[in-house]
Order: structure tokens, then C-alpha cells, then sequence
């Protein structure tokens, strides 16, 4: 069975015919139809439809249109002529013929001359398409150019890398389109360009920068070639380029990393020479020995003179420190064959360390450790020794001065408890009396005037109980040093003690010029010691009084979840912020004591008193805007019946 490309050839072989045959019944119908216009001549008709026969369909068809019209002419049209008539048919038909074989012949050639140039160009429209499809599918950018430098082809890669769009580049100076710049001086690179006479591609695998349409730099590769016709003539020029990012990062990364390998390189040159220079000045003795012999490697100076005599490198330890302390021999030798490190605090060494022959001691913070090498086998050892003679006889001496101190501060809590106690006893009996008596005079005179001796008893009456409170804080102090400060707790109002204390001060508090603000309208109830809570709010109400007279005191005291908050607040001569930690010390006083006086016990106690309780004192000054004293107390007591700061004052 024959194939399709035969099948469709000879179907269109017998159409070829089959029209010459239609385009000479179709002349034979026509000169029919003309034959009175057209007798003397019915060649021309005949002629046209040979013509066009030999046009469309060559050789073949022309001849058999020829024939067919020879056969019409004979039969149809010269049937019944003149015998000078038939010969002068005769010689016209011959003449037909030749004019028609002549005409066939120039059709056929022009046909095919035609048909050829029809392939070639079809050819080439099918290679241009492929080429032009093969091009826009590659993953290299390409772009064209003709002779006058204007883009004519740029696949869709290089339009992605130059940021036009193909509209817009074709028909565009290629300076503009590809914009390159030199990897290392960022320079402009000079235009592409190939010499006429180059029949080969020039500037292979050149690295550029290419500066896209919106700014932005890629690392490329390009090669560029010129594009001639057959005879040499350029038509333009061909570019291609690639993007190189990876391999432009891979080049970066690899020179950095050659940089850093060279400053690593230099910074280990200059820690050598560091290590050395810190070990040969070491404040410390290093001596580094292999073996079980301890053959000295290596050893500082202080290493070399601490035993009296100079270490030999390559020497011997035992053969180079003669009158050394066996011990330490011992301790090298047990180190190198066990392998444990071994540190020693103020190790006393007797030797002869200054070469008279008279051995004394010393003592050395040591350590020796085993010095082992890349597979983990111990090589030597190495020991830093440092001399701490002079620390260890200073420390001594400070621990008997401590002792002498504990002993001298014992001596004085005792004295102040004794005289607090001796000194209590004739205060309260000197209180009493001053009540008894005040009490038995009369409110005024026989004129009807504040009686003058009660305003003396009760100017006798404040400096005996502020005496009396001074002998108090003296034997707290006593009682806390000593944890005999015990706490009895109850269930307290702390508003309602708070008014009552300020009531009680009011006295004072008109002598001094101030005028106490209360604060305290809803009871604030919980577990605290009554006296020692009155303590804390007299104290600093006290030293409100002393440190900001003639101003206002403000007292307030409010619940805040389980907690309780009393603040004290005065206007006076405030405490500078490098003084606001020290004044809760025992004994210290941010001011002088020619002003104001007081032993510097009361924020200290207070401080006491509070912490026991399992709460916390601070304070918020400035100088001369006055200070802000605030306690918070927890409602109830902790867990354990104390807080961790008031181990001296157990819970009764």
C-alpha cells in the first residue's frame, strides 16, 4: 500500500493533468462560443489555456494540453476547409506547436525556479522559527544587533537580566540596553565591538557587571560574535552572557575566606608570641617538665629563682633544686603516674630558698596538672606555683586583729546591756515620780494661770523620756546582737495604732513646729508584735520631727492585697541618694552630730524590727526636699514564723 507522501503526489500529479485537461475544454468552449469573432485565428484561445496548463502544472500537463488543443483544432475547427486552406492549417498547427512546446518549456522553468524559491523561503521561515524558538528557550541571555548597533532580536533571559521588556528594546542602541562596568574599578566598559576583518568570535568569557534597567548589579559572563552573510559582509552582531551570581559568590566567599585564613594566620603568629611573652613575665611560676625524670622544657624566670637556684632546661628537676621538700617530688612524681591534676592552697614548703644553708618556710598556691599530648598520653607536668608567704602572715594577722575586735565588741554590747539595765531602773522610777507629781498639782494657780510647776514638770518629763528611749534602743541593741529580741505576735489594727501614737506625739510634734497629717480612715488588721510595730511608727516619726521641723509630717497606712504600707513623710533637710543606704547602718548618721543628736540606732533598729517581721524598709530622698520613709509589712506572718533576714529574733 503506498504512503501517504506518494498518495498525496499522485493525487496531485492526476489533478495537474485533469487541469489542463478543464483549461483546454474550457478554451475550446470559449472559441466555440467565438468562433464567429474568432475564426481566422482559433490558435489563441488554445494558446492561453497551454499556457496556463504549462504553468500550473509543468512539463506534463503543458504537452497534454497542447495535444488535446491540436486534436480540437483538427476536428472541430479545420473539418471542410480548402486544400490551401488545410495546408495553411497544417503549417498554422505546426506553428502552434512549436509556440506552445517554446511557451511550455518557459513555464515549466519559471515554475520551477518559483516552486524552489518557495521551498527555500518556507525552509527558512521553518529554520528561523526553530532558531528563534531555540534561542528564546535557552537559559543564556541572547541578543542581536545589525550593522548599526540597534537591537534587533533579546530573548526573554536577557530581558529578565537588562529589565526591558522586548518592545521596548528592539530598535534600541545597544549602549543602551547593555550596560556594563568593570568587576573591580566599577568603570564604564567600552561598547562590543568586532572588526570587520575578525571571522571569529572575540572576547570570549569576559566578566562585566551588568547595571539593569532598575539599577540593580549582576556579575556576568558575555561573549560576543559577529554575524556575516555569505559573501563576509557583517549584518551585525550576536551576544550572549550568562549570569555568573553563584560562581561571582563562590570567588568572593573564597577570597574571604583566604583573608580571613591569613589574618587567622597573623593573629596566631601574634597569640604565639603573646603567650610567650605572658608566660616569661607570668606573675607566677610555670615550669613545664617531660617525663618521669621531669626533664625541665620549659620554665619562666620567677620559675627559674623561686627555689633559690636557677632550673637548667633539659635538666633534671631532682638534679637541679638540691634541699628541695621531698614532698614536692612526691606530688610531681604522683601526678605524672596518675594523671590527676592536684591544686594546693597556701602549701607550706621548708627549703632553703635563699642558698645560706638555713632552710625556712613558705607557703605556695600550687598546681600541678598532667601534661598530655594530642592522643591523650601524659608526657610530663606542668605546675604553677605562686609564692602567697606574705598574704598568708598578713591574713594571720587580720584574724588576730578580728579577734581582738570580736572580743573588744563583746566587751562593749556587754557594758551597754549592763548600763542599759542599770540605767532603765532609776529612769522608769524618775518617770513615775514626774507622773505622780504632775498629776497632783492642781491644772492652775489660785488666779486661775497654768499652774508653773506642772509646765516644769512637763518640760523635766520629755527630756527624761527621750533619755528613756535612748536606754531602750541601747539594750535593742543588746537584745538583737544577742538574738534575745523576741516577737510576740497578735492580731493589731495597725490604723488604730498608728492614730494612737500620733495623738501621744502631738506634744512634740507642736514643740518642734510641725503639723502631723493622718491619713488612716479603714482598719488595717493583721499578725504583728504590738510593741515592737509602735516601735517602728515612733521611731520614724521621731526622726521626722528632729530632721524636718517646722514643715508638715505626713503619716498614712493602707492595705494593698496581703500586704500592709506605712509611709512617713517629712519636708525637711532630705538624704543625699550616697547616703540613703548607709543611715540604716548601726551607728551611722548622714549629718553632723554638733546639729542633731542621737547614737544612730533608730533606723537601724527599725530596719531590725521590720525585716523580722518578714517585710522591707526603703527610702526616697533628694537634699532639701525632704524624705519618704515606706514599710510594708505582710498581714500575716510566713510560713516559718520568720523571715530569712531576721534569723536573731525568733517568734514567741
Amino acid at each position: 500500500m503506498a504512503s501517504s507522501p506518494d498518495r498525496l503526489a499522485e493525487s496531485s500529479s492526476w489533478g495537474r493533468y485533469g487541469l489542463a485537461l478543464l483549461a483546454t475544454t474550457l478554451a475550446f468552449a470559449l472559441q466555440s462560443f467565438l468562433w464567429q469573432w474568432l475564426a481566422p485565428s482559433p490558435y489563441l484561445l488554445f494558446l492561453s489555456a497551454v499556457l496556463l496548463a504549462a504553468w500550473l502544472g509543468g512539463y506534463g500537463p503543458g504537452a497534454l494540453s497542447t495535444a488535446f488543443s491540436l486534436l480540437l483544432i483538427h476536428f472541430f475547427f479545420h473539418q471542410g476547409s480548402a486544400p490551401p486552406s488545410a495546408s495553411h492549417h497544417a503549417l498554422s498547427s505546426a506553428l502552434f506547436t512549436g509556440v506552445a512546446a517554446l511557451m511550455t518549456g518557459v513555464c515549466a522553468r519559471a515554475r520551477s525556479t518559483f516552486q524552489e524559491a518557495q521551498r527555500a523561503r518556507a525552509s527558512s521561515l521553518a529554520n528561523g522559527h526553530v532558531l528563534s524558538v531555540t534561542l528564546r528557550s535557552i537559559g543564556d541571555a541572547v541578543l542581536t544587533t545589525d550593522s548599526n548597533g540597534l537591537i534587533r532580536f533579546i530573548n526573554p533571559v536577557a530581558c529578565y537580566f537588562t529589565g526591558w521588556r522586548e518592545p521596548e528594546a528592539i530598535g534600541q542602541p545597544l549602549s543602551r540596553i547593555l550596560q556594563l562596568l568593570d568587576p573591580v574599578s566599577r568603570e564604564p566598559l567600552p561598547l562590543l565591538s568586532v572588526p570587520q576583518e575578525e571571522a571569529r568570535p572575540i572576547q570570549l568569557g569576559r566578566q562585566a557587571l551588568l547595571l539593569s534597567k532598575n539599577g540593580a548589579e549582576l556579575p556576568i559572563e558575555h561573549t560576543d560574535a559577529p554575524i556575516t552573510d555569505s559573501e563576509g559582509r557583517p549584518l551585525g552582531t550576536v551576544i550572549v552572557f550568562r549570569d555568573i551570581s553563584s560562581r561571582f559568590r563562590e570567588d568572593h566567599e573564597r577570597a574571604q575566606l583566604l583573608a580571613r585564613e591569613h589574618d587567622a594566620h597573623l593573629e596566631a603568629e601574634s597569640q604565639r608570641e603573646r603567650l610567650e611573652t605572658l608566660f616569661m613575665q607570668a606573675p607566677v611560676a610555670i615550669c613545664l617538665s617531660r617525663g618521669p625524670e621531669h626533664v625541665v622544657e620549659l620554665v619562666n624566670p620567677l620559675g627559674q629563682t623561686l627555689v633559690g637556684e636557677h632550673l637548667a632546661i633539659g635538666r633534671s628537676v631532682r638534679e637541679t633544686t638540691s634541699g628541695l621538700d621531698p614532698n614536692l617530688l612526691q606530688l610531681l612524681d604522683e601526678v605524672y603516674r596518675k594523671g590527676q591534676p592536684v591544686v594546693g592552697h597556701e602549701v607550706p614548703v621548708r627549703a632553703d630558698f635563699s642558698g645560706s644553708g638555713q632552710q625556712e618556710v613558705k607557703y605556695f598556691d600550687l598546681t600541678v596538672q598532667p601534661w598530655r599530648g594530642v592522643d591523650g598520653e601524659t608526657l610530663g607536668t606542668m605546675a604553677l606555683c605562686a609564692e602567697v608567704t606574705e598574704e598568708v602572715l598578713a591574713r594571720r594577722e587580720v584574724e588576730a586583729l578580728a579577734q581582738d575586735l570580736q572580743k573588744a565588741l563583746q566587751i562593749r554590747d556587754d557594758f551597754l546591756s549592763v548600763a542599759s539595765h542599770e540605767l532603765k531602773t532609776p529612769l522608769t522610777s524618775l518617770q513615775l515620780q514626774l507622773q505622780l507629781l504632775w498629776r497632783s498639782l492642781p491644772e492652775t494657780d489660785a488666779e486661775g494661770n497654768p499652774h508653773p510647776a506642772r509646765k516644769r514638770i512637763e518640760a523635766t518629763r520629755r527630756p527624761a523620756e527621750r533619755l528613756h528611749q535612748l536606754v531602750n534602743n541601747l539594750l535593742d541593741v543588746s537584745r538583737i546582737r544577742a538574738g534575745r529580741l523576741a516577737l510576740e505576735r497578735e492580731t493589731v489594727d495597725f490604723a488604730a495604732l498608728l492614730q494612737d501614737v500620733v495623738t501621744r506625739a502631738e506634744a512634740d510634734a507642736a514643740g518642734a513646729g510641725c503639723r502631723l497629717v493622718l491619713q488612716a480612715e479603714s482598719p488595717v488588721v493583721g499578725r504583728w508584735d504590738r510593741l515592737r510595730l509602735e516601735q517602728v511608727v515612733t521611731n520614724l516619726l521621731s526622726n521626722a520631727l528632729k530632721y524636718g521641723a517646722a514643715h508638715p509630717v505626713e503619716l498614712s497606712v493602707v492595705q494593698e492585697g496581703s500586704c500592709a504600707r506605712l509611709t512617713v513623710r517629712d519636708h525637711g533637710i532630705g538624704v543625699a541618694p550616697e547616703n540613703q543606704a548607709r543611715i540604716f547602718q548601726r551607728f551611722e548618721r548622714a549629718v553632723s552630730e554638733r546639729h542633731y543628736g542621737g547614737f544612730g540606732l533608730g533606723l537601724w533598729i527599725v530596719k531590725q524590727i521590720v525585716e523580722s517581721l518578714g517585710g522591707d524598709i526603703r527610702v526616697e530622698s533628694l537634699l532639701g526636699q525632704g524624705s519618704t520613709f515606706t514599710v510594708t509589712l505582710p498581714v500575716e506572718p510566713p510560713p516559718s514564723g520568720r523571715s530569712p533576714a531576721s534569723g536573731s529574733f525568733p517568734t514567741v
